[in-house]
């Protein structure tokens, strides 16, 4: 028999400790409390979401799980994040965990470790949590595991409704054509509006317009981007597999069309949101989490809040929203405690104290399959709901892709492009995004 190398048992005794490593993180994902024995000591996350709301829901954990008591919450401003996390890294200072929305994954994709399959295989992932959250899939690798579901909602105004004897908000965006001639107010002459039922058909003044019109893109069974295997393009041109995007934005901007009965805004006019709290526009589309903003800014207008509109055929419920999970830091100095740290902060209970905490929507099947009765929290019934059938996709960089949408928008208002013409260009555009 020869003799084992040095570099053999170095080897070895790597694949023991990452055989056994995933066999310790499958059964603590399972697992609701960490035996005393098993440490996560210091673990430290790094974020863009609320500190208050993560350090109030830390300190709360920890106040039951001694364990806990390392793990450590710091936010960053969106601006700052990515430098901060790249100079981190490259100083041997890296976090623990990275706490990501989908519009900063993709950004971070390089500096995490994805989750093996011995860890959380894909169909045990599928079993665990909503649909929503399988953006995370990276060939049989998981990204990470979700903590939060922020869908978008819509917003109405009651007075408005109720003056027009109208007792509930629309449920489908077909409507909204009869609402647009019932609520909006157009002065023949000079095509001003001064009051909408709904505040689409533009980009520059429209508030979430990439996010409305995705949502409107889920309902038509396109995925907005796909995942290849190869990596990720976009679906806006459409393909034997899925529609086109030109029906969803020509519904989009039929609204700004001057010409058409359905005529309800345009570019000079205020922000949406802007408009909405002045009560002069019927509804709003925007995410759960603007809920307190809204009520803050104008406690005196009569809204409610309802599920996103959807299309006549309900073939493909859907909307978009934000998914937020933890992510482990390839360089993190604490890699153990970190996988351990987040199979707890990711269970059932946690996850329960988390959505108490932020009012949002959990990602978890055993959290959103039960109804939400609370009286004293109304709408998180309509955010249960709205998450179930939430859909989103991994954004290349915000800013970037608000422009590719914008001006796909933009090209059909202002006659510069067909619909179809504009869509295959913004195809193009998005992709590119992915190449960069």
């Amino acid at each position: 028999m020869k003799d084992i190398t040095p570099f053999q048992i170095g080897m070895l005794a790597l694949f023991v400790i990452f055989t056994f490593g995933g066999i310790f993180f499958f059964s603590s994902f399972r697992a609701e409390k960490i035996p005393d024995e098993e440490a996560i000591g210091v673990v430290v996350i790094w974020g863009t979401y609320d500190g208050r709301a993560i350090n109030g829901w830390l300190k709360q954990l920890q106040e039951g799980n001694e364990n806990l008591k390392g793990v450590s919450y710091k936010e960053f401003s969106k601006r700052d994040f990515n430098n901060e996390v790249l100079v981190a890294m490259a100083e041997s200072r890296s976090p623990d965990l990275l706490l990501l929305d989908n519009t900063e994954l993709y950004e971070q994709t390089n500096r995490i470790e994805f989750l093996s399959p011995e860890a959380i295989s894909k169909a045990n992932f599928r079993t665990a949590y909503l649909e929503v959250a399988e953006i995370y899939f990276s060939g049989n690798a998981v990204m990470g595991l979700p903590l939060l579901v922020d869908p978008m909602v819509m917003f109405w105004n009651r007075s408005m409704f109720s003056n027009e004897g109208l007792v509930a908000p629309p449920k489908t965006w077909q409507e909204f054509f009869d609402l647009a001639k019932l609520f909006t107010i157009v002065n023949t002459e000079t095509l001003t509006i001064s009051q909408t039922a709904i505040p689409l058909g533009e980009s520059i003044n429209v508030k979430h317009n990439k996010e409305i019109l995705a949502s409107l893109l889920f309902q038509s069974g396109n995925p907005v981007v796909l995942n290849t295997g190869k990596g990720y393009q976009g679906t806006l041109a459409g393909s034997e597999t899925y529609p086109s995007a030109v029906p969803s934005l020509n519904f989009y901007t039929e609204f700004s069309n001057p010409s058409s009965e359905f005529y309800s805004w345009n570019r000079s006019m205020p922000n949406s949101e802007d408009f909405f709290l002045a009560g002069k526009s019927a509804v709003f589309f925007g995410f759960a989490s603007e809920v307190k903003a809204l009520q803050l800014k104008n406690p005196n207008l009569n809204f409610d809040i309802a599920d996103m509109p959807q299309t006549d055929s309900v073939t493909n419920k859907a909307v978009y929203a934000r998914v937020y999970g933890l992510f482990v830091s390839r360089n993190a100095k604490n890699r153990v405690g970190a996988m351990r740290a987040m199979a707890y902060l990711t269970s059932t209970d946690s996850n329960k104290k988390l959505i108490a905490i932020t009012k949002l929507a959990s990602p978890r099947r055993d959290v959103s399959g039960t109804r939400i009765v609370d009286g004293d929290d109304a709408f998180m019934e309509i955010f249960r709901k709205q998450a179930v059938f939430s859909r989103s996709f991994i954004d290349p960089s915000p800013a970037q892709t608000d422009k590719v949408f914008g001006d796909m928008i933009d090209r059909v208002t202002s006659g510069i492009k067909s619909d179809i013409d504009s869509a295959s260009l913004a195809n193009q555009e998005l992709s590119g995004l992915f190449s960069k």
